[in-house]
């Protein structure tokens, strides 16, 4: 028991001396100890998973009785997959999704779907409807998948549902 305390203090007395010099004696022109330590414990937002709703944001107003404009928005170091991005209309009542326009994404090699397209910036897409008259309330249903790029973890397929008024 002894000894393993000595081989601790051993190998910590070095780490918690280089962790409490003065700011003027750590500045150095390589790489030391304080930096691999530092990076051990170092937590940027960019390396933790958000919640879904953080990590991909929805947005979606009427611009006319019969067109719709949506932005989906992944946060910084994710990426939405294209082809996981889809449309539906609920509660519609005769009124149809005609045709849903996307940007053209960029090409990843994914683990999970091989060579696809996908979206690392704010996505703009328009869409245009079929048989809708001013002031009908409509729930445009839209779902979508991505991951964060850093730590390849996926989220499930997220499903949003938001109601509107055509102007």
């Amino acid at each position: 028991m002894k000894i393993k305390a000595i081989q601790a203090a051993i190998i910590l007395t070095p780490l918690v001396a280089a962790l409490t010099l003065p700011a003027h004696a750590q500045q150095s022109s390589s790489p030391g100890l304080q930096d691999k330590v530092k990076g051990l414990f170092s937590n940027t937002n960019e390396d933790e998973l958000l919640e879904p709703d953080a990590a991909f944001k929805f947005q979606v107003v009427a611009k006319g009785t019969n067109a719709l404009s949506a932005n989906l928005i992944p946060a910084k170091g994710y990426y939405l997959y294209k082809q996981r991005v889809q449309f539906a209309l609920k509660n519609a009542n005769g009124v149809s999704i005609n045709a849903v326009k996307l940007p053209p994404g960029e090409m990843k090699t994914d683990q999970i779907f091989g060579r696809t397209e996908v979206y690392k910036k704010a996505v703009p897409v328009e869409l245009a409807l079929n048989g809708a008259t001013k002031g009908k309330t409509i729930t445009l249903v839209a779902s979508y998948q991505g991951c964060h790029e850093k730590l390849g973890v996926c989220y499930p397929p997220i499903e949003k549902a938001v109601n509107l008024v055509l102007p």
